[in-house]
């Protein structure tokens, strides 16, 4: 789930748990929720920092306030990722057949998953897309650009996870599961194109490309 934090909020969060989306991300898909009533949560407390009213929607004119605060970092559009291990606890875990008195200093390795750790957006590769999508977007009278998903098209990020240990419901699977070290780092190139979507009635939706969940097992033939 998104959501809005003012900057001085985030050391009170765990950094393993969420993921940040970029100024330049952010202030698009803030835009977008400016248009109608959103329930996008930290949106309200953001307006009402700026003195502007409660409405339906913020006004054209009254929007260049909102989405200055993200721009400068003064808010920050997170995506909260519950259950996700930060390295330096990962590399610290003894993984079952290992000795409890193994040093810290060694490297620890064993069964585990892909877990997210979090996202690398190519940011002056992006800014030359969007502002192309931007141009051919004109013509789309009445519509917000970054509304639609087509506005950041092409865009390119990675998807960065790392190797952590399995959890006690996982136990199952130690028997097939990969032997990696704790805390490497697997990094997947993804792509924002229009794909198929079952989910969705007409067939497809925007998303990033390859698809891959956020856990990933891998066994000792290969990722599943």
């Amino acid at each position: 789930m998104q959501k809005l934090i003012p900057r001085g909020t985030l050391q009170s969060l765990d950094p393993s748990t969420i993921e940040f989306v970029s100024p330049f991300f952010a202030t698009s898909i803030v835009e977008s929720h400016l248009s109608y009533t959103s329930s996008l949560p930290g949106l309200a407390e953001l307006i009402r920092e700026c003195g502007i009213r409660l409405s339906s929607c913020v006004a054209w004119n009254e929007r260049s306030g909102v989405l200055e605060k993200i721009k400068k970092g003064e808010w920050l559009l997170i995506s909260e990722r519950a259950g996700a291990l930060n390295d330096m606890k990962a590399r610290r875990c003894i993984p079952v057949g290992f000795s409890s008195g193994q040093r810290d200093s060694e490297e620890v390795v064993g069964p585990g998953k892909w877990a997210f750790f979090s996202i690398d957006y190519d940011g002056v590769k992006n800014t030359a897309i969007i502002a192309a999508n931007r141009l051919s977007s004109m013509g789309d009278q009445g519509r917000v650009f970054g509304s639609d998903g087509k506005d950041l098209a092409n865009t390119t990020r990675t998807l960065i996870q790392h190797w952590v240990p399995l959890n006690d419901f996982e136990e199952h699977r130690i028997a097939d599961s990969a032997i990696r070290r704790y805390g490497e780092l697997r990094h997947t190139p993804q792509r924002f194109l229009e794909g198929e979507d079952k989910w969705q009635v007409g067939g497809k939706s925007w998303h990033w490309q390859p698809v891959t969940p956020d856990e990933a097992y891998e066994t000792k033939g290969g990722t599943k």
